[in-house]
C-alpha cells in the first residue's frame, strides 16, 4: 500500500498553490498513489479544480490511484458539477 497524500481541512483559493505545490511532490516519482479528501470540509471552485486535476493529471501520466477517499461534501460538489472521480485509468 502507499503512503497516503492528505488533503488539508480547507480546500480553498488561499490553500490552493501551496496544497498544488506538496502534491506535485507527492506524485514525483511514484508508481501507485492514494488520496484522502474526507477530512476536507471547506471547499470552493478553485480546490474543485485542484481535486479534479490530481486525479487527471495522475491517471493521464499512468500512476496506478490505489485509493481515492471522500465524504459527503466532496461527494455533493462533485455531483452538483456533473463530475465523477474513479481509480479507472484514462486511455
Amino acid at each position: 500500500m502507499s503512503e497516503c497524500f492528505k488533503f488539508p481541512s480547507e480546500l480553498t483559493i488561499y490553500e490552493v498553490q501551496e496544497t498544488f505545490n506538496e502534491v506535485k511532490s507527492y506524485i514525483s516519482d511514484k508508481e501507485e498513489v492514494s488520496f484522502d479528501f474526507s477530512e476536507t470540509t471547506e471547499v470552493d471552485s478553485a480546490g474543485l479544480q485542484l481535486i479534479i486535476w490530481v486525479v487527471y493529471h495522475s491517471q493521464k501520466v499512468g500512476l496506478n490511484i490505489e485509493t481515492i477517499s471522500t465524504n459527503e461534501l466532496i461527494e455533493a460538489r462533485f455531483k452538483k458539477l456533473g463530475v465523477g472521480i474513479s481509480t479507472s485509468k484514462i486511455e
